[in-house]
This record gives structure tokens, sequence and C-alpha cells, in this order.
């Protein structure tokens, strides 16, 4: 379950009072794992999984063999625990693992959520 959208749909968006998207993970009652679009739990196999609001933030972690179609796609580590992939808004030199990031505002492709840099980057791509 992927949501993003106003709190108060009746708002006027400005720059300064744009709200961040909402993603939903889901919790297992049984097991307390954390997952992302499950049908079952990847742990104890239950299907009780109650849908919660991820508070957005995550890290950028190590991407594995992918097909040119996710090519633009980034697996993003949240700080619930689950993992999602994730389209990355940024300047494609500050894209790589451990970096931070946050589920944009008023950003929607589909069913990836996308997710924004955090913290600025030198060019180089090095502190």
């Amino acid at each position: 379950m992927f949501h993003t959208g106003l709190r108060n749909p009746g708002a006027v968006r400005t720059e300064e009072s744009a709200v961040d998207a909402e993603i939903y993970f889901q919790r297992c009652a049984w097991c307390h794992t954390t997952t992302f679009q499950r049908l079952l739990c990847p742990t104890c196999g239950s299907t009780e999984l109650a849908p919660q609001r991820s508070e957005g933030e995550g890290v950028i972690t190590v991407r594995r063999a992918h097909t040119a179609a996710e090519a633009d796609l980034w697996p993003v580590h949240m700080a619930e625990g689950f993992v999602v992939r994730c389209r990355v808004d940024g300047p494609p030199h500050a894209v790589r693992p451990g970096v931070r990031v946050r589920v944009a505002s008023g950003a929607e492709t589909g069913r990836r959520p996308v997710v924004r840099l955090c913290e600025e980057v030198p060019l180089d791509g090095w502190y």
C-alpha cells in the first residue's frame, strides 16, 4: 500500500506548506516483522498484517543485479525495518548506498514511491 497526498485536501499547497507524502507498510500481528506490499509475513507466514504509516525516512542500500527497466530504482531501507524499491529524485552523482533519503511530496510514479536526498553531496561524491 503506497499512498501519497495531502493530509488536508482543502489546503492550498505552497512550497512552505508542502506536506510530505505518506507510505504505508505492514507489521505482522504475530512476530512483529515489518514488510512492504505482501500477502503473507515473510518470517512466520501469518496473514494478519496490519497497515502502519511510515515516518518516511530511510537509507539507500546496495543495489544488486537489475534489469534495464529497473535502472532508476534503488532499494531503500526504511527506519521501521522494511525495504522498498524507490525512484530517487536527486543528482545522479549523489545517488549511492549510504545516503539518507525522505519520501517526496507530490511525486507519484505508479506503484513506486519517490524519495529525495536529505543531504547535499559534493559534485565529486566524497566528503
